[in-house]
């Protein structure tokens, strides 16, 4: 990337972290980091924090330092961290032992910056180190610009004023609104910004929509970020030209005195149809080792970082009637199942992280109580970020004793599990309930392009495509109702696809169980 950069002549803000937000698992952080010791705080100088930030450092850094605009490379800039202001702790040694590191293997030259809000509390954390270059994100506005940089004046006096992150949209979570910022707003606030003073210099976030594939995207509450990362940015998630490109194209070089260059066309997009898609197998037909254990464990402990896993408790005596299930701790969902005598699986409900009381009557002669629980990100920005372990995080409660000597499989690839034999199919069609149910179809193309999957006859879940996880679906909520598919991940002939069902069919005729291939997004 830096290589590509430098050779179109465009100057690169490496943001090196090693938090670095932007709506990711973690905030880009590894989660394996919750499995190490729970008593560890992230994002502080926690000494066993810092040995891992301190080892990759040591390989980062050295990296990048031939790239570094006085070695004739395109970075100009280093941020460190990322809005530290806004995170409670304050750790000033933290931010003092970040920037000593970057000095050591970077050198003394590269300008080492943070960002922050435009409040004075927050750059008093966030920036407490003299030695680092203070700038502030905000996004549109006219009427407080100069309180604005009154406040960043105050603190950081005679240096250029900087919006690191000027917010030309804005990012959507599962249940939310769609975001859209008027162009024309985006576009005039930016002009009056950069018109205020000689001093002002801006930073777009985001210019370029994206997408958090697989399980990527960041966690938060009370909902999580969606697959697309559109940001309803000046180019799309797709790689498309909007109207407001168009205009901060034509502010920016009339503001230049120049000729823009001529625009390339959009990237192709292809509608590929209807899909048809066929039963498959079960998540809880996952074959992978065992782990025992009188209490439930968390799902890092197993080193299962995202997505699912089973835990599944005996009851000693068939039980009949109703059950009462109470959780001391749970995230974030928690898909509730029992078994019977004879192998059927009955779904019972499902409780998110919030809710930690599940009831559920017309018990018959269970013998087991199975729990998949969901991962649906680990939180990316916030205090609670060290305290976001994953599962059952508690002791569980049936009718009021302790549910004792508990099986644990993490599901390491959902896409992959079980067979499609034909006597699997009716065991799954008789015994299965619809939620973790695994379908698959396949269709044939003859010519490559982007394009955009719906899963019209599914609720919520994940999808895959020749082996590539798309991302999450959610339907029933939106606001994202179709996912991004790049032609990188297509291939000429057949083509397969796998889709994860987590909650119920929106059609329910399992003869018509489809997805179809558009040629454009679809929003809520």
């Amino acid at each position: 990337f830096l290589q590509v950069a430098g050779s179109l002549d465009l100057l690169v803000i490496a943001r090196v972290g090693p938090y670095i937000c932007a709506e990711w698992d973690f905030g880009g952080l590894p989660a394996w980091l919750l499995r190490i010791n729970p008593l560890m705080k992230v994002r502080s100088s926690h000494p066993e924090y810092m040995k891992f930030v301190t080892k990759w450092f040591n390989v980062l850094l050295p990296c990048i330092k031939p790239y570094l605009y006085e070695n004739g490379g395109p970075i100009i800039m280093v941020q460190l961290e990322n809005e530290y202001g806004s995170y409670t702790p304050c750790d000033k040694i933290y931010l003092k032992e970040l920037y000593n590191l970057a000095r050591l293997h970077l050198g003394d030259k590269i300008l080492i910056f943070t960002t922050d809000g435009p409040v004075l509390g927050m750059l008093k954390c966030g920036s407490s180190d003299v030695r680092y270059f203070t700038t502030i994100d905000f996004g549109p506005t006219t009427a407080t610009v100069p309180k604005i940089f009154e406040v960043l004046e105050n603190f950081r006096p005679n240096q250029p004023w900087v919006n690191s992150e000027y917010y030309v949209g804005w990012l959507d979570v599962w249940g939310g609104i769609h975001h859209v910022t008027s162009p024309e707003w985006v576009v005039n606030a930016l002009n009056h910004l950069i018109q205020y003073s000689k001093r002002v210099n801006v930073n777009m976030y985001m210019f370029h929509g994206g997408t958090n594939f697989g399980f990527w995207n960041g966690g938060a509450r009370p909902e999580s970020s969606i697959t697309s990362y559109d940001y309803d940015a000046p180019i799309s998630e797709a790689g498309d030209i909007t109207r407001k490109y168009m205009l901060l194209r034509d502010l920016l070089f009339e503001r230049k005195g120049i000729e823009p260059p001529e625009l390339p066309k959009n990237i192709t997009k292809i509608s590929y149809g209807r899909v048809k898609m066929k039963l498959k197998s079960h998540l809880l037909k996952t074959e992978a080792p065992v782990t025992y254990s009188p209490s439930p464990l968390i799902m890092e402990s197993l080193r299962q970082y995202n997505g699912y896993m089973i835990y599944s408790v005996p009851v000693k005596v068939p039980l009949n009637g109703s059950i009462f299930l109470e959780f001391f701790g749970i995230s974030d969902i928690a898909h509730i199942f029992t078994g019977d005598q004879s192998g059927h699986y009955t779904f019972h409900g499902s409780l998110r992280y919030a809710n930690k009381i599940f009831q559920s009557n017309n018990i018959h002669n269970i013998v087991n109580i199975t729990i998949i629980t969901e991962n649906t990100g680990h939180i990316n920005y916030g205090y609670g970020m060290y305290l976001d372990n994953k599962g059952i995080t508690g002791p569980v409660m049936l009718n009021g004793k302790e549910l004792r000597d508990w099986r644990m499989i993490p599901i390491k690839d959902p896409f992959t599990i079980g067979s499609t034999r034909k006597t699997d199919i009716v065991s799954l069609e008789n015994m299965w309930p619809v939620p973790g149910r695994i379908y698959y179809g396949t269709f044939v193309i003859w010519m490559l392009a982007d394009t955009f999957i719906h899963p019209d006859s599914f609720a919520r879940g994940i999808i895959s495509v020749n082996g590539h996880h798309i991302g999450r679906f959610d339907q029933t909520r939106g606001p994202q109702l179709r996912l991004y598919v790049p032609k990188t991940f297509l291939k000429l002939g057949e083509n397969q696809i796998t889709v994860v069902e987590l909650q119920g069919f929106i059609k329910d005729n399992p003869n018509q169980v489809h997805v179809t291939f558009h040629d454009e997004m679809l929003w809520k």
